[in-house]
């Protein structure tokens, strides 16, 4: 690939905060006076979830704005259309391609980043660390949020009150059942007699779909707090929780805005962070040396946003508690599991 450089670099620190813990990371990066790069984002969603996708294109707008780069995206991309989709961008000489969503995993790994060698992949999450990536492409450590999901459990283990929690999920990949299966954890760790539901809709953009999950998970197990996975699906778990008074748990973004008297927190994820390191790697020319057939392991997963109008609601204790958990999984003492099934533990 031919080598681009900018006239200017610059070094930057990252302080991602959140109520749970600090983190500091070290990049390099640098804005351009014209756009040199062109990256493409391609994602099943789009902005209105507040969620998933919409952090992955915020994260294409930062790009855009903060580097000059030349920024495509592709919303809403169905299963059936995303290998013409990215076929179309690499043969149309994309720097790097952002894949968002484990439902691209086939098209990236196994078909299209083998046939365009000069073009860069990031698969947003990828598989685990067992499964050889190709050497231009980098796969998100499908462990990225089950430190988030487990501090949620810890959360809402403490919270409900009818002694039911459950997570909603809009399909059931290798990372989503990590995610559960954290959460899970993070629950029984404060209360082990809590029953702790999983339910999949099969399906992303659905969100009557998330309502009649959730009303169900409402009136018939009696569950007070729902963690939503599910991007749009996910909009109808929350206005079910709005509508029976029941709290939410939300994901990627803060999703406070949607439903503010019934969003304990969510689940952070910082999406634009990630792309800045890709595209700092970019620019140094580093991309392929450092990145290519990795499975990313970074911290971008790992807190949860404010409480906002739960700040008074939730214990001091508990958010103590939450905050020693952190420094805990941090230093080892607490390991958070990496539990994979191929089905979700659906009960009777």
């Amino acid at each position: 690939m031919e080598q681009k450089y900018l006239a200017v670099i610059i070094i930057a620190i990252i302080v991602i905060a959140a109520p749970v813990g600090v983190y500091l990371i070290l990049y390099s990066g640098g804005p351009a006076e014209e756009a040199t790069y062109k990256a493409a984002f391609v994602m099943g969603g789009d902005e209105t979830d507040l969620g998933f996708s919409y952090m992955a294109i915020q994260g294409a707008y930062r790009l855009r704005d903060k580097y000059g780069f030349d920024i495509d995206i592709s919303r809403q991309v169905q299963f059936a259309d995303q290998s013409r989709v990215v076929s179309e961008y690499a043969a149309a000489g994309y720097d790097v391609i952002f894949c968002i969503g484990g439902q691209f995993i086939p098209t990236t790994y196994f078909e299209v980043a083998t046939q365009y060698n000069d073009t860069f992949f990031v698969q947003i999450p990828g598989l685990n660390e067992y499964v050889p990536a190709p050497d231009n492409l980098v796969g998100l450590h499908p462990s990225f949020q089950t430190i988030g999901h487990y501090l949620a459990g810890v959360l809402a283990g403490n919270m409900t009150e009818t002694n039911v929690v459950a997570a909603v999920f809009g399909e059931w990949y290798e990372y989503l059942s990590m995610e559960f299966f954290a959460f899970k954890a993070g629950v029984e760790s404060v209360n082990p007699t809590a029953e702790v539901l999983a339910r999949v809709a099969g399906d992303w953009g659905d969100a009557a779909l998330g309502y009649q999950i959730t009303e169900s998970l409402i009136t018939t197990k009696d569950a007070d707090i729902i963690v939503q996975v599910a991007d749009t699906t996910g909009r109808g778990v929350i206005s079910a929780c709005q509508d029976y008074n029941v709290s939410v748990i939300g994901s990627v973004g803060d999703q406070a805005t949607l439903a503010p008297e019934v969003t304990m927190t969510s689940i952070g994820m910082d999406t634009p962070w990630l792309m800045e390191v890709v595209a700092s790697h970019l620019i140094n020319g580093t991309l392929f040396d450092e990145l290519g057939g990795l499975s990313w392991e970074i911290p971008i997963g790992n807190y949860l946003y404010p409480f906002h109008q739960f700040d008074d609601i939730i214990p001091q204790a508990l958010k103590d508690l939450l905050a020693q958990t952190a420094l805990d999984i941090e230093a080892g003492t607490i390991t958070v599991p990496r539990t994979v099934t191929e089905d979700p533990p659906l009960d009777p």
